[in-house]
C-alpha cells in the first residue's frame, strides 16, 4: 500500500506542476490589452497611421506616462507587432519607414480612425 501511495503522490504532483505551467503560459484576460486595437490594425490601410517615439513625447503626456513603462517584449507590447506583422502591407509600410516592428510598445486609434504607433 505504501508503494501505491507514494506512486500516487508523485503522479499528482507531477501533473499540478505541469498544469501551473501551462496555466502560467496562457495570457491572461486582465493583462491583454483592449483586443479592438488589434483587430483595428490587423484590418486597417497601409496609409492611416502615425509613429510616435516614446522619447519625443513630454513626460506629463499621457501617451507617455502609459507607455513608458511597457517594454518591447512584454505580452501587450507582443499582442500589438503581432497584430502589425499580421497586416503585411502595414508591416512592410513600416519597415520602409525604418520602424523596427519588435520596438513597437503600443498602439492607439486616433479621432481621425487612423493608428498611432508607439515606438522605443
Amino acid at each position: 500500500m505504501n508503494r501505491f501511495a507514494t506512486i500516487l503522490s508523485a503522479t499528482a504532483l507531477s501533473a499540478v506542476a505541469f498544469g501551473a505551467e501551462s496555466y502560467a503560459a496562457m495570457p491572461s484576460a486582465a493583462a491583454m490589452p483592449d483586443s479592438k486595437i488589434e483587430t483595428t490594425i490587423q484590418t486597417m490601410s497601409p496609409n492611416d497611421f502615425n509613429v510616435v517615439r516614446i522619447d519625443s513625447l513630454r513626460t506629463h503626456d499621457t501617451a507617455h506616462e502609459r507607455y513608458s513603462g511597457i517594454s518591447p517584449t512584454s505580452q501587450e507590447a507582443r499582442v500589438v507587432q503581432a497584430s502589425v506583422i499580421a497586416n503585411r502591407p502595414l508591416a512592410q509600410k513600416l519597415e520602409a519607414q525604418r520602424v523596427e516592428l519588435t520596438n513597437i510598445v503600443g498602439a492607439e486609434q486616433a479621432a481621425d480612425g487612423g493608428v498611432i504607433f508607439y515606438v522605443r
